[in-house]
């Protein structure tokens, strides 16, 4: 047993501060753009995404300007191993070829900009050349129920899914669309790009 326990640690000391268990390989090789959008929902960030560098993704994380009163960029940063994108720069990240674009939380504003062809902050930009590019593309809503029920956010997610993006919609919980949990993000992730992987949760 104490041998096992000194095997356990000594594992975790090579993992480091910003490092993360490998559950699998399945994402190795893939380059995902994390868009987070303003609400509270953004604090679960952090969690989606180092479970999604748990399975080898590399991450780069994309603020709405509205993002900082819920977050600072620190813990996302710490997350993901770089440093956020809040503006367009020159490096032009928000132009660049991602393997996927996943936009969490996705606010109906986010949401609504995007099927108008709006591109006014670094995330909004990042969703319209994804969609110029027919690239892949996952919204996941959270929002107020009431929100949700707004009749124009069925209308552009069917615009936005007739372009190509796809939405992964929670149960209603105390009248929210709540985040859902970074395991199930990480596996419809999985399965957009095509990857078959033996999920350890």
């Amino acid at each position: 047993m104490r041998k096992n326990k000194e095997i356990k640690l000594k594992s975790l000391s090579k993992v480091g501060d910003r490092g993360v268990r490998v559950k699998s390989n399945g994402l190795k090789g893939k380059d995902i753009a994390v868009a987070i959008c303003g609400g509270i929902a953004s604090v679960e960030s952090v969690k989606i995404i180092r479970e999604l560098r748990r399975h080898g993704a590399s991450i780069t994380a994309f603020y709405t300007p509205e993002v900082t009163k819920f977050i600072t960029e620190l813990p996302v940063a710490w997350a993901s191993g770089k440093s956020v994108i809040t503006g367009a720069q020159a490096q032009v990240e928000h132009l660049e070829s991602y393997d996927l674009v996943l936009v969490v939380p996705a606010t109906l504003n986010t949401i609504s900009k995007s099927a108008l062809g709006l591109a006014d902050n670094v995330v909004t930009l990042l969703i319209a050349s994804q969609i110029g590019k027919k690239g892949k593309l996952l919204f996941v809503p959270t929002m107020n129920t009431s929100l949700w029920k707004h009749p124009l956010f069925l209308e552009y997610q069917k615009t936005l899914e007739s372009w190509g993006a796809q939405f992964l919609l929670s149960q209603e919980e105390e009248e929210r669309i709540k985040v859902p949990d970074p395991e199930k993000i990480a596996e419809t992730v999985s399965a957009i790009l095509g990857v078959k992987s033996e999920w350890k949760r």
